[in-house]
């Protein structure tokens, strides 16, 4: 069967309603993913006008589609292992998600390593070779700058690296699909430093890192941004997010630090939980005031 590209979107488009749409009307369709865009095709060359209308109408505001979600679902347009993206591919799609994977790796080797922190030293949030710590302020006019990021790449055992990249792996393509690639980067600055300088005001003596802060405002985002504008990308299973809450209740309790081998940094997470519901407050706006 010869399919016709009738046209395409970016990723984070959701077609679900056009697709649920194009079956009730038994129309015989494709949509697949090529090279970073989900790509609408017929098989039918008399159909590709009438569905190009469609769509453009769709994008003017002046049709609405109205269809059954239930009936969509039980026709859905074939799927073969083709439209099945590979990792390679999905990394494509996302390079900011899997660099920062890749750094935190590199962040974890480092630690293993060095076991004097003779080079962790210089990424930790304070020198961990200083007599005293030193307070914030005064951190920050001494101009390292940088050390507000770089413990988020640190991580002591594999474990704590483990649990950290699937985590980002799952959470953090939908936002970097959802917010596009600059926003997701920055999305990224401010809560990891956030997360971190929550972290030292509440133990500034401790050596701390790991991106589990990011994790969390990764949860608090896709939380408050699904309830003011529910999305495909944002619609995460209730059961991982409360796995991941209840995961942050108990080890604030402080049960679990005798079995991970070390402290928790909650102060991290909560913290970024925070930061990440209310960037979503401040960057998605609700789905009742789009035009």
């Amino acid at each position: 069967m010869n399919w016709i590209v009738v046209k395409k979107f970016p990723l984070e488009k959701d077609l679900t309603h056009i697709a649920g749409y194009l079956s009730e009307c038994k129309i015989v369709h494709r949509i697949y993913e090529e090279a970073g865009e989900q790509v609408i095709a017929t098989a039918d060359p008399r159909l590709v006008g009438p569905i190009a209308q469609l769509l453009h109408e769709l994008e003017r505001g002046t049709l609405i589609l109205q269809h059954n979600d239930a009936e969509a679902v039980s026709e859905t347009t074939d799927i073969d292992e083709q439209q099945v993206p590979s990792f390679f591919q999905q990394v494509k799609v996302v390079p900011i998600t899997a660099i920062l994977i890749v750094l935190s790796i590199l962040g974890a080797v480092l630690v293993s390593f060095d076991s004097q922190y003779q080079f962790v030293r210089y990424l930790s949030f304070q020198d961990v070779y200083r007599s005293s710590v030193i307070s914030l302020p005064e951190f920050l006019s001494a101009g390292d700058i940088w050390r507000l990021i770089t413990p988020t790449f640190l991580h002591f055992s594999f474990m704590h690296i483990f649990f950290n990249s699937l985590g980002l792996w799952d959470l953090g393509r939908r936002l970097e699909l959802l917010l596009g690639k600059m926003n997701f980067v920055l999305f990224f600055v401010v809560t990891a430093t956030l997360s971190n300088v929550a972290q030292f005001l509440w133990h500034p003596a401790g050596l701390f890192g790991g991106i589990s802060g990011v994790v969390y405002a990764l949860v608090g985002f896709i939380m408050v941004s699904h309830k003011l504008a529910p999305n495909k990308l944002t619609a995460v299973q209730p059961a991982e997010l409360g796995f991941m809450l209840l995961w942050l209740v108990l080890c604030m309790t402080g049960v679990l630090d005798s079995f991970i081998g070390g402290g928790v940094a909650n102060a991290a997470h909560l913290g970024g939980l925070l930061a990440g519901c209310a960037y979503a407050f401040f960057a998605v706006k609700p789905a009742s005031a789009k035009v």
